[in-house]
């Protein structure tokens, strides 16, 4: 086996200098961006990091899913259920204690196979290790939890009540866990509040209401035993063409109030890791809580390109690198988001540019998510461009109309999924 220097005379097998690494292990149903960026980003640092998926009967997900082990290397396909399903992840506790190494120095992990992990008794697959000892593991993913707790260390969240009814509309109907979007509901009757307390029952959760305000910032970071060693506040805005699909530009907005409030409440917990908490704002202008997600985030990575170090964070908190540099981000400085699947377009000149878009998006960060994420990316382009173009052919050929409502209802199953993944990992 070859032997390596290491500069202090003593010489280590590679193997060896590897499993020195910190390893970063990956758990999720179905792709997400934001994990596929973080761990670019933590290979090109020489950081490990592995994934367990999902289990799939597709060819094209297993396709993804092969594909995107180039970045993610060692791939476990473990989990049952998910977006792809239409129903809540799992994993089998005793899997995935036993699939996530002893020296697992992280598992990020969607919310609802949280879940499944706290159910793991000791060790790094079981996400209560984010937490200071004694607080509630379930602040991790229900919404109810973390909205009281927020309230009982003086951080503002809305009114919420445990019955179907409302005064004034419209509120939010929620289930304490919900995911990529799921579990969440506008109303603005009666009726409609009636209809989706039913809906969400019939899975055998306990629904609440929530007060209706308007959107406000999010907060995102890194943070160590509850103290932030980077957080921003932000702004994430969607495409004119998808008003309720995932953001298309990041803006970073300095909001003191906002950044406070994020302290306070993560010192409460104690938490330790990437971290993103979405806000509201009141009838006074004042933010209010109301999502707390605990693993990173899919606008983290054009935060860190707007000059937030928080790729240094995390790996300052895994103990693999220094404190990062303070250094002041560009605030109202728009970053671009990737975009996919292709959006719905009349021409091909739209797909093209798509292309080109994703394309330039890529040779910006390269140089620091690494040059396997770009080629992965690179290859996923190619396969959305050829789907973009088929779909127009295809239309053509139908003689379909052109209009907004074709569009829409022209997305396939794999587009659903790779949109709502994209708005998941946000």
């Amino acid at each position: 086996m070859v032997q390596l220097a290491d500069g202090t005379g003593v010489s280590h097998t590679y193997s060896d200098r590897m499993r020195k690494r910190p390893l970063v292990v990956f758990l999720d149903s179905y792709s997400w961006q934001a994990f596929v960026d973080l761990a670019g980003a933590l290979r090109h640092r020489k950081l490990r990091v592995a994934r367990i998926a999902g289990k799939s009967a597709s060819v094209r997900v297993r396709l993804v899913q092969r594909m995107e082990s180039w970045v993610f290397g060692p791939l476990r396909r473990l989990v049952v259920g998910g977006v792809l399903h239409g129903s809540q992840a799992t994993i089998d506790p005793a899997e995935l204690a036993a699939a996530v190494p002893a020296d697992a120095a992280d598992v990020q992990m969607q919310e609802d196979l949280v879940l499944s992990a706290l159910a793991v008794s000791d060790g790094p697959a079981n996400p209560a290790r984010h937490l200071a000892a004694g607080v509630d593991p379930l602040l991790l993913v229900d919404k109810w939890r973390q909205a009281e707790h927020a309230r009982s260390v003086g951080v503002l969240v809305p009114g919420m009540w445990h019955s179907p009814t409302a005064t004034t509309f419209p509120v939010v109907v929620k289930t304490p866990v919900g995911f990529g979007g799921g579990g969440v509901r506008v109303v603005r009757d009666a009726g409609a509040l009636t209809q989706a307390w039913t809906d969400f029952s019939a899975g055998g959760v306990q629904p609440f209401v929530q007060e209706f305000m308007a959107r406000g910032v999010s907060t995102g970071g890194v943070s160590r035993d509850g103290v932030p060693v980077v957080c921003v506040a932000y702004d994430g805005r969607p495409a004119a063409d998808d008003p309720t699909g995932p953001s298309e530009v990041i803006v970073a907005v300095e909001s003191a109030e906002a950044v406070e409030q994020t302290a306070v409440f993560l010192r409460s917990i104690g938490y330790t890791g990437f971290f993103c908490i979405d806000w509201v704002t009141d009838s006074e202008g004042r933010l209010r809580l109301i999502d707390f997600n605990a693993r990173v985030f899919g606008s983290w990575v054009a935060l860190q390109e707007l000059g937030f170090d928080l790729a240094g964070a995390y790996v300052h908190v895994l103990g693999a690198g220094p404190h990062p540099v303070e250094t002041r981000g560009r605030y109202g400085v728009a970053a671009p988001m990737l975009r996919y699947p292709c959006p719905q377009v009349e021409t091909r000149e739209e797909v093209l540019r798509w292309r080109a878009d994703t394309l330039a998006v890529v040779r910006a960060r390269r140089p620091w998510l690494g040059h396997r994420w770009a080629m992965v990316i690179r290859m996923r382009t190619a396969l959305g461009t050829a789907r973009g173009l088929g779909r127009l052919r295809r239309r053509r050929a139908q003689g379909s109309g052109h209009g907004p409502a074709t569009r829409s209802n022209s997305r396939d199953s794999g587009d659903r999924a790779d949109r709502e993944s994209s708005a998941t990992a946000a």
